[in-house]
């Protein structure tokens, strides 16, 4: 084993990220980079070494005639013993293995002064919720980071979102392994109840810390909700929240306000007097009732500080910043007006090519010594106090430096770099940039709307009136399930926008009106689209124009129509680049299809094979609703003891992320296959458990659990008629369901028990 190499590889945070995941399974690079918002490419290079380490093994799977690699942890523990001119490092297989995910960014606790009984303080407490709030500069994320340093940290901004906040905590927790959140939401899953109630439940499983910072920056009310929620429930795990304003999260005696006021006499004596300044007691009792033991201010004036000059009274932190200013040799200014450009903290990386010398850590490390510029982790930013007298001074181009680090994110290949590249486009006010963007979004970034709806809305929302913006804000509203809102938009944008954005709105406005039962307009741009596929070469406008083609047939009833317009479906998205949650769906689009034709055989062939694409990707969500459709189709053969085992797999997993809808789906089937087994005992817990989640979602499927707890109790020789007439009565107004549970339940039971009763 190279020792120096696997100490290397250990050091990496985003390799202990990796290895945290994979601890709660096997993982395509593509999905694990999905996962951590990394560049796929990235993720594969750290797979390769961390396997040659022997940390992780890859295995090849083979689908559709290509290898796919798919890893998983190999080892459970790495310890690591010094001895007289040695270094020991051994694994095992089978012990406890477990990373902090710290994701965010956590402050650099170098030096920190005093604060003896505030740390004692909150390390006494015994809060579930601690709430630090004080002045700008006070240092309340540096006590907080010398208590709570072992927690998840997030640095809040303006711009944050709710579902890029929870994702962030869900793979915190995935980390812990709790991994339900996050499986809710790669599975598409964004109930706010469900969200708020599966963090609370991963947090005091897992008895996590988090720490959220700079709370009062947060501008999306939906994190401010949950905030709230955890805070008046957590008991076991922590919560954690710093902000300039005392937070009001309601009454509770689990809750714990700290005031954090400026440094002792004796703390801000010895912070001076660390930065190499002895000042007389006249001097210094100036200085402490000027700046109140306020650490930031103390810290400028250390570096401002000259022999008998004497402080104005006035705006003391412009006068301090200005002094320490002019002390700042040229380059020191260029990169601190560069850095107070940006509202985020920035890579060093960014840094380095925004400011475009060689000398870039030289001049980076020397403003960190000097106090001004702030390091969390492994990013550096202005503190807020700063940043306005910054920009007063400031004499570069804005934006130059925001093109600059536009492109730069876009080189880094994530959706959440995306979403930041699109804001600066946004303030540059460059409608080229935003139209290519746009058309990278449909290009690379499909899942952003699923993924990142409210992140990205936020950010459209800032030029509503651009077309390509009100195009990606109907694909949002569609995903929503505001078909009219989307078709509003797209109507009112169609004649506006060009290429592959008009291919793009033609297909949703075939899209929205099949879904609006308007089959004669959907028919209409169904032409217009196919017209503007057979004009391109665009492989992207084609697959739409046959997933469009295929969905119409379908519901036209013109099933070998359907199926001759999937195949195609799955020729074009073999030919693109590596789609493989699209092909997987496709093949499931192609058993349905065949479903329908009665087929029955032929579905199973497709889809198995979308099971095994959706396996080898570790699509988690795509693998069990390929289990489910095995499941309907096995019923349908009546091999009912099959039919159990992936309606199982389903319906624990439905369950779990909470889909409520598919799980009733699964529970259904595998309820009617248990009373085809005359397994009544687990038919009635199934039926039961359909109740329960109609009950609480009113879904309506699943009303019909009173049906089949009926069909149980007439079956044990006793009188269903009581649960029929409240089935009945549930799904009278859902009469094409009734019809279609009825048609199921003929399969396994004499429905004119049901339907001959008043």
């Amino acid at each position: 084993m190279n020792t120096p190499q696997l100490m290397k590889v250990l050091s990496s945070e985003v390799n202990l990220q990796i290895l945290s995941i994979l601890k709660s399974g096997s993982f395509n690079p593509r999905e694990l980079a999905r996962i951590l918002q990394k560049d796929e490419t990235d993720i594969s290079r750290r797979l390769k070494m961390l396997e040659r380490v022997g940390l992780v093994e890859g295995k090849w799977t083979r689908v559709r005639g290509k290898n796919i690699r798919v890893y998983s942890l190999k080892v459970g523990e790495v310890k690591i013993s010094f001895g007289p001119g040695e270094v020991i490092i051994k694994t095992s297989e089978n012990k406890s293995y477990e990373v902090p995910l710290l994701e965010s960014k956590i402050p650099n606790v170098e030096k920190f002064f005093g604060r003896k009984t505030e740390v004692e303080t909150l390390l006494s407490s015994e809060k579930a919720v601690i709430v630090i709030y004080g002045i700008a500069g006070i240092g309340k994320t540096t006590l907080a980071a010398k208590v709570f340093g072992n927690a998840f940290w997030y640095q809040m901004s303006e711009v944050d979102s709710f579902d890029y906040f929870v994702w962030q905590v869900g793979l915190f927790l995935n980390t812990l392994d709790y991994s339900l959140l996050l499986e809710y939401l790669r599975s598409g899953g964004r109930e706010e109840r469900d969200i708020f109630e599966l963090m609370l439940e991963g947090v005091e499983n897992t008895k996590a810390k988090i720490v959220v910072d700079d709370v009062h920056k947060c501008s999306d009310e939906k994190i401010l909700k949950l905030l709230s929620f955890l805070a008046l429930r957590i008991r076991k795990g922590r919560l954690v929240l710093i902000s300039r304003e005392k937070l009001h999260l309601g009454a509770s005696e689990n809750i714990l306000y700290f005031h954090l006021k400026g440094l002792d006499l004796e703390d801000a004596y010895a912070l001076l007097k660390a930065k190499g300044l002895h000042l007389d007691v006249s001097d210094f009792a100036e200085i402490y009732n000027l700046t109140k033991g306020h650490p930031l201010a103390l810290t400028l004036f250390a570096g401002a500080y000259k022999d008998n000059r004497k402080i104005k009274a006035d705006n003391v932190f412009d006068f301090l910043f200005n002094e320490v200013y002019q002390q700042l040799n040229s380059d020191e200014k260029l990169m601190l007006q560069i850095i107070s450009l940006f509202d985020e903290p920035l890579e060093y990386e960014a840094i380095k090519v925004l400011y475009g010398k060689k000398n870039s850590f030289v001049v980076l490390y020397s403003l960190l010594n000097k106090g001004i510029i702030e390091r969390r982790g492994e990013v550096y930013f202005l503190h807020d106090l700063l940043k306005g007298f910054a920009r007063e001074l400031r004499e570069v181009d804005e934006r130059e430096y925001y093109s600059r680090y536009l492109d730069y994110l876009l080189k880094k290949n994530t959706a959440k770099n995306f979403l930041t590249a699109f804001r600066y486009a946004v303030k540059l006010g460059d409608e080229k940039r935003i139209k290519d963007l746009t058309e990278l979004r449909l290009r690379k970034f499909k899942r952003v709307v699923q993924d990142f709806p409210n992140a990205y809305m936020k950010i459209l929302f800032q030029i509503k009136n651009n077309p390509y913006a009100k195009k990606e804000l109907g694909s949002i509203y569609f995903q929503k399930g505001f078909f009219e809102k989307a078709l509003n938009l797209w109507l009112e944008i169609k004649d506006e926008v060009d290429g592959i954005h008009r291919a793009d709105v033609i297909s949703s406005l075939t899209d929205v009106y099949m879904e609006l039962n308007d089959f004669k307009e959907a028919e209409k741009y169904l032409k217009e689209l196919e017209s503007i596929a057979k004009s391109t070469d665009d492989v992207e406008i084609k697959f739409w124009y046959y997933v469009e083609l295929t969905k119409f047939y379908f519901y036209m009833e013109k099933p070998e129509d359907a199926l001759k317009s999937a195949f195609k479906e799955l020729e074009i998205i073999r030919e693109m680049e590596a789609y493989p949650e699209l092909e997987s769906a496709v093949l499931l689009h192609i058993g349905d299809i065949y479903v329908e034709m009665e087929k029955f055989e032929e579905s199973v062939r497709y889809y198995i094979q979308s099971l095994e694409i959706a396996k080898a990707y570790s699509l988690t969500f795509m693998e069990h609703v390929s289990y489910m459709e095995l499941a309907k189709v096995y019923y349908h053969l009546e091999n009912y003891k099959t039919m159990v085992d992936y309606a199982s797999k389903a319906a624990d997993y439905f369950l779990r992320i909470r889909n409520y809808r598919r799980a009733a789906d699964a529970l259904s089937y595998r309820c009617l296959a248990y009373i085809a087994l005359r397994k009544l005992d687990n038919a009635e817990k199934d039926a039961e458990g359909l109740i329960r989640i109609a009950q609480s979602t009113n879904y309506p499927l699943a009303w019909a659990g009173y049906i089949f707890l009926g069909i149980v109790k007439e079956l044990e020789g006793e009188d269903g008629g009581e649960y029929f007439e409240l089935g009945t009565e549930r799904l009278k107004d859902y009469s094409w369901l009734y019809s279609a549970v009825l048609e199921e339940v003929g399969k396994v039971f004499d429905v004119s028990k049901i339907t001959a009763r008043p």
